[in-house]
């Protein structure tokens, strides 16, 4: 008898559907929309600080809540159950959305922003989880890939909505602060519905149960594993202080008269190179192995970073082509990252906790991204006009070869694995 998560049923393509919709919100709002409304709140001197405290705020709060949800997801009786709680961590975006559309008020938008982080770090480590938890899913590099695809085509639509779409003032007769949070209610409940079809036939609702024996299954991160996650946090340290602070990079430092239509086509233009990358990930990973593309991924990133902000106000023309290959780049690092975290996954009932820790490690980035441009960004300006954002580029620069570091450190450590074996 064929379970309910066959994979005839479960694919690649469709599987990425919660990811889609948490970048959508998440690109929208947090990212673009967030730091406009920091500025309309309390004005230019402390924008940077009430963003990085906003965004690194939610984030730790965001990891606590990970590992909690990681210890209870790991219980036994829960281990092959985990394909409802993506669809709990979609649930709880939409009352927050609710509230960036109708309220105006900047207490009930930041917890709201809270909560919107919060939401799309439980969805993404609750989705992770069940790649090791279906037995049924082969070749997990396309399903690692397929979400990466979601992950940026989810992106760019924010992005391209934010800059793009008119605004929607009224809808059903209620006022509308932000039309974009109900944009994003839309994308949400269609992506629950698609996701609800894809696993739950009508009929065979009940969830795989767990193998019959039992065992305790001692909780232990692999070395390579951890230099995995710390070598994935200092690359997506550095990646995330570039989105968090792109608006203020091209309203202050480029100089850009229309800043909403500009960021929206630089970040497009990430995520065109995102997706033409995404597409052809799995083969590449599965050809060349993760390690490599991690590493020509993590260079990349460096190389094309330096050149953007030492040369995009000088020469245009380079930024569209600059955002492509910062794109390209950063799907390496996320396909490739995710199908070697599935691959160093020790047992199933490990895989609550390690991919809340793999996630929140994302979220500790964010963080880290956040609370470094709160403390260097006003303050140099101050000092000097736009000596901050110099200063951003020499600290996104120390990231990424701190992540080179610990993918150097666990490619070692593989190595010596192998030749052991």
């Amino acid at each position: 008898m064929r379970s309910l998560f066959s994979q005839k049923k479960t694919h690649p393509i469709l599987f990425g559907l919660p990811r889609f919709a948490t970048m959508f919100f998440y690109t929208s709002l947090v990212i673009l929309s967030l730091p406009l409304v920091v500025v309309d709140k309390v004005g230019e001197n402390s924008k940077g600080l009430h963003l990085g405290l906003i965004t690194g705020g939610a984030a730790l709060l965001s990891i606590g809540i990970l590992y909690i949800f990681g210890l209870y997801r790991d219980r036994k009786r829960r281990t092959y159950q985990g394909v409802r709680y993506p669809l709990y961590g979609l649930s709880l975006s939409l009352p927050a959305l609710v509230l960036i559309s109708l309220s105006g008020y900047y207490a009930v938008l930041v917890i709201a922003f809270f909560v919107l982080i919060i939401s799309r770090a439980f969805c993404e480590a609750s989705h992770l989880s069940i790649l090791t938890d279906l037995p049924d899913l082969k070749n997990r590099e396309h399903y690692t890939a397929g979400i990466a695809f979601w992950h940026f085509l989810g992106s760019g639509l924010g992005a391209f909505s934010f800059g793009f779409f008119p605004k929607i003032n009224e809808l059903f007769g209620l006022r509308l602060s932000s039309g974009l949070g109900a944009i994003a209610i839309l994308i949400v409940l269609i992506s629950i519905l698609g996701f609800h079809i894809i696993f739950f036939q009508v009929g065979k609702s009940q969830p795989l149960l767990p193998e019959k024996k039992e065992q305790t299954i001692r909780f232990k991160i692999p070395s390579s594993l951890r230099y995995l996650i710390f070598a994935r946090f200092f690359l997506l340290s550095g990646v995330l202080i570039i989105s968090t602070f792109l608006i203020y990079v091209v309203r202050d430092y480029m100089g850009v008269a229309d800043v909403e239509k500009t960021t929206s086509l630089l970040y497009s233009g990430s995520i065109i190179g995102a997706i033409i990358s995404s597409i052809p990930a799995g083969k590449v990973v599965k050809r060349k192995g993760e390690i490599p593309v991690l590493c020509f991924s993590g260079i990349s990133l460096a190389f094309v970073t330096a050149v953007f902000f030492l040369f995009g106000p000088i020469l245009p023309e380079i930024k569209i082509p600059c955002m492509i290959l910062y794109g390209a780049g950063f799907a390496g690092i996320i396909s490739s990252g995710l199908s070697l975290t599935v691959k160093l996954i020790p047992h199933p009932q490990m895989s609550g906790r390690i991919m809340a820790l793999i996630t929140a490690s994302t979220f500790l980035a964010q963080f880290l991204a956040s609370i470094s441009g709160a403390l260097v960004l006003d303050p140099m300006n101050r000092l000097k006009n736009n000596l901050g954002y110099f200063v951003l580029l020499a600290i996104i620069e120390i990231y990424f070869i701190l992540g080179g570091v610990f993918l150097y450190r666990m490619r070692t450590l593989i190595s010596e694995q192998k030749r052991v074996k």
